[in-house]
């Protein structure tokens, strides 16, 4: 298998830069806030939950509640972003749920009896989510002399069979074109590409 290694010294540039991190206040995001912050970056934690007491203590953190299936709440992130630092130089698409649906064995019945809808809440998160606040970012992002990075974070389940129990393993895959199709976009649109 091929490795990739993050060294300390590869992060060096990242001080002074102004990040913003969905899913930033529990789990994997929270972990990269802080290691952020520790570079020097100015991180928007954009989360439900504010990061519990005593995780995050530095004036480089702001939190920002955002839920990211709803626009108008990505959006208010971003102008919040920039009404703090006056620009976005990176994000980090990590705001992500597990499994919600049984579609195999799960499914509920209504008060008549027939199957109601599954919930949509992890498409809603994991793609929606993902692809708006990566929306956002690059359009946000074109507006900085010097550009910007996108970095989506992903389940690694993507790439392990489909059971059917949840739809949420396909996700990386979806994200994973939609990504492609952004690269072939900004750089036909704009002379600058993406990289995924």
């Amino acid at each position: 298998m091929t490795e990739f290694l993050i060294t300390d010294d590869s992060l060096t540039g990242l001080k002074g830069k102004v990040i913003i991190v969905t899913g930033g206040c529990s789990g994997i995001g929270l972990s990269t806030v802080q290691l952020l912050f520790s570079l020097g970056a100015s991180v928007i934690g954009a989360d439900l939950q504010e990061p519990p007491e005593g995780t995050v203590s530095s004036a480089q953190f702001t939190f920002h509640k955002t839920d990211v299936t709803k626009w108008h709440e990505l959006v208010g992130l971003f102008k919040k972003a920039i009404e703090l630092h006056g620009h976005v130089d990176h994000v980090l698409a990590n705001a992500g749920v597990g499994p919600r649906t049984n579609y195999v064995n799960g499914i509920e019945l209504d008060d008549n009896g027939d199957p109601k809808e599954p919930t949509s809440f992890t498409l809603d998160v994991n793609l929606k989510g993902t692809i708006n606040t990566a929306t956002l970012a690059i359009h946000y992002m074109r507006q900085n002399p010097d550009g910007g990075s996108l970095v989506i974070n992903s389940s690694a389940t993507g790439l392990q069979r489909f059971r059917a129990v949840d739809y949420g393993k396909c996700l990386p895959h979806h994200i994973r074109g939609c990504i492609i199709e952004k690269e072939k976009w900004c750089h036909i649109d704009s002379g600058y590409g993406t990289q995924s």
